[in-house]
């Protein structure tokens, strides 16, 4: 049954010796100290649900009558009225016997809270499998997603988004519960499990798609952009990036908004479905170091003509990254054929590039009237993140250009732009720094462990990524950001957070190292593809 007391979280062996357990992982000292090995602890669902018989709930019951007997001796006449405390009937599911206490209170709606203590508040017995409750826990995990809600109102019975939605909620829970797990036999179980929930997620996505209007269903775009964040959660992207499940999602969203073309963007549903998984479509071309897609200017284009109220920012991030990307992606190019020349003809149209897709972002800013109530914090995080991955290319070709010695552009010139392109990308790192406090700091304090704080904490991995990885933030933001992301991994279960070594790209050594400075100054942004 759900626990209404405070259940031991003690470890195995001291709960049996009646001991005081000093909670270490992955074994208490105490056990070392007895002489033993630390046989583990329970695991989180464990302290959740409580496995119940009929002999155990009559026990039970037995002493909740009594109690309820006491506490009507004690009480005045008036009083007699109180509803009683007594347990439901329990009800098995699979082999386990689960008891719902029988407070009568309603269940969450889908997008309210749905925490462990909303288990105590069924009214009547229920015969249920615990993915009964994926749906509004990940309703409740993307409470502020409007096209997840009204899509799941329209596909709840079955479909792909169901099996995704059951393939994530698990995902999220073991993550969430595996550091006190220590059992072999439990991880390789939950990892069938989850093996068994992908291959049908992945199965109902392909029947779907292989019907013309396939791609036209939107729960099969939501389906596909959930597992784009399920992959979020295993820490897939570290992997070889044509391997990477993470990037082969994002490419299957793009492929999915190309096939619905232009003429969904014109409804209001069509444009709170395209804007998550064209978000991560970018994201994808950022990490990658590759262009976005070319379909962006028209899409785009006929947003702008075609505004909805709040919007505004988002299309104007979404217009700089676009640019963005595209000047990584041709330097990376210049770098990687160590073409001087045209390194050398193309270096101030790059820069004006940006410059200017950076300008039109803050002129906005600026003169758009009454443009907060749309600039939330994951798009101008999105937009610090992709200025630390745009002048940090920059400053890859200002160094680039310091070995070129028939280089017109001077010496001083480039050492001007290198000063530049390392105060634009501290500042940048510095307000994604500052932002985690409103980000993460109610689950930090402790003051919400729902599951609705893990889409902040994923909207926060790939910013706080950028500044972690790239040379050219400072130590202190590198520092901070690291120890977001372990926190972000650990404690609200996002793996990809603790995976995000940074490694090289194959550049040349002029592009790592300027002429004329020592290697300790080497700030070159150490990004790779995967």
């Amino acid at each position: 049954m759900p626990n209404t007391g405070r259940p031991s979280q003690d470890c195995h062996l001291c709960r049996k010796r009646r001991v005081k357990c000093d909670l270490g992982r992955p074994g208490c000292q105490r056990c070392v100290k007895y002489g033993v090995e630390c046989p583990g602890y329970r695991e989180q669902h464990e302290l959740v649900f409580r496995n119940a018989n009929p002999s155990t709930v009559k026990k039970r019951k037995k002493r909740a009558a009594a109690h309820e007997d006491e506490q009507d001796d004690s009480k005045s006449p008036s009083s007699t009225g109180t509803r009683s405390s007594t347990p439901a009937s329990f009800v098995s599911n699979g082999g386990t016997t689960i008891v719902f206490d029988s407070k009568a209170e309603p269940l969450p709606l889908p997008g309210e809270n749905f925490t462990s203590s909303a288990l105590t508040t069924i009214s009547r017995p229920l015969t249920e499998h615990w993915t009964n409750h994926s749906v509004p826990i990940i309703l409740n995990v993307y409470s502020t997603l409007d096209f997840l809600h009204n899509i799941y109102r329209i596909h709840s019975k079955n479909g792909p988004l169901v099996w995704a939605a059951h393939l994530f909620t698990r995902t999220y829970v073991t993550n969430i519960r595996y550091p006190i797990s220590i059992y072999k036999e439990s991880e390789a179980e939950n990892q069938r499990e989850l093996g068994t929930y992908l291959g049908k997620t992945l199965s109902a996505v392909n029947t779907a798609l292989k019907d013309p209007d396939g791609a036209f269903r939107d729960d099969v775009l939501a389906t596909v952009w959930i597992l784009a964040n399920y992959e979020l959660l295993v820490g897939s992207l570290g992997r070889m990036e044509p391997l990477s499940p993470w990037h082969l999602h994002t490419r299957g969203l793009y492929s999915i908004l190309k096939t619905r073309g232009t003429e969904y963007l014109l409804t209001a549903q069509g444009r709170t479905a395209f804007w998550p998984c064209y978000n991560m479509v970018q994201i994808q071309a950022l990490v990658s170091n590759t262009e976005c897609p070319p379909e962006s200017d028209e899409w785009l284009g006929l947003i702008r003509d075609n505004l909805y109220d709040g919007e505004g920012f988002t299309l104007h991030v979404s217009v700089f990254i676009t640019k963005c990307t595209h000047v990584q992606a041709m330097i990376l190019n210049l770098l990687r054929r160590r073409d001087f020349a045209a390194a050398e003809e193309q270096y101030e149209m790059l820069i004006q590039t940006l410059a200017a897709a950076e300008k039109e972002v803050n002129e906005y800013v600026q003169t758009a009237a009454d443009c907060t109530h749309d600039m939330d914090v994951y798009m101008r995080n999105l937009y610090y993140s992709a200025i630390i991955k745009g002048y940090s290319y920059i400053l890859l070709l200002a160094n680039f250009l310091t070995h070129y010695a028939p280089c017109r552009i001077t010496m001083d010139q480039l050492r001007a732009q290198r000063t530049t392109c390392l105060r634009m990308v501290r500042e940048a790192g510095q307000y994604i720094v500052d932002s985690v406090p409103a980000a993460l700091g109610p689950l930090a304090a402790g003051k919400d462990k729902s599951p609705r704080v893990l889409f902040d904490a994923l909207k926060m991995v790939w910013p706080l990524t950028a500044v972690y990885i790239v040379g050219a933030t400072l130590p202190e933001q590198k520092s901070e950001a690291e120890v977001a992301l372990i926190f972000i991994g650990k404690e609200v279960g996002v793996r990809q957070a603790l995976n995000t070594y940074p490694g090289r790209l194959p550049l040349p050594l002029e592009a790592r190292q300027p002429l004329g400075l020592e290697p300790d100054d080497d700030l070159t942004p150490p990004f790779t593809s995967s």
